[in-house]
């Protein structure tokens, strides 16, 4: 009997120690509290240290995205993945007037404290390009991608 109550008493201690153990090693307390703290109610998180950054990914409120915080547990920016018709008007329009017959591939909406820009990826005129606007619609970065 009491080598019945030794190894219920273990197993338990075992199962309960990993229920509450860190499910994402390397990650503090801090970091994840933090990360809780601005995107509550995330699913599917998954981190990983990118340079000098954490880095998670993860689903918020039905979308896709990744967030970046530093050694600090300070958020520094987010990037979220969006379709061409939830960009600004401005930047749409500016989009079709340099490029009336783009096949957008993808489209990115980062956030940090420089302000908001998106990335977008396109097909046109047989070319492919990526491209990094701001809100008013002002083309910042434009570069030719191999096919």
């Amino acid at each position: 009997m009491k080598k019945l109550l030794l190894s219920v008493s273990m197993l338990l201690t075992i199962g309960l120690s990993a229920t509450f153990a860190n499910p994402n090693p390397g990650i503090s307390e801090e970091l994840q509290s933090a990360f809780e703290k601005e995107f509550t109610g995330a699913e599917s998180v998954i981190w990983k240290e990118a340079g000098d950054y954490y880095k998670v990914s993860f689903i918020f409120k039905g979308m896709i995205m990744e967030a970046y915080f530093n050694d600090q547990s300070e958020l520094e920016g987010s990037v979220r993945s969006l379709q061409y018709n939830q960009l600004p008007l401005n930047v749409i329009t500016s989009i079709n007037k340099k490029f009336p017959e783009a096949d957008v591939l993808d489209v990115y909406e980062i956030n940090n404290d420089n302000g908001t820009l998106y990335r977008l990826t396109f097909n046109s005129e047989g070319k492919k390009y990526r491209i990094k606007a701001d809100t008013g619609g002002n083309i910042m970065e434009k570069e030719k991608l191999k096919n």
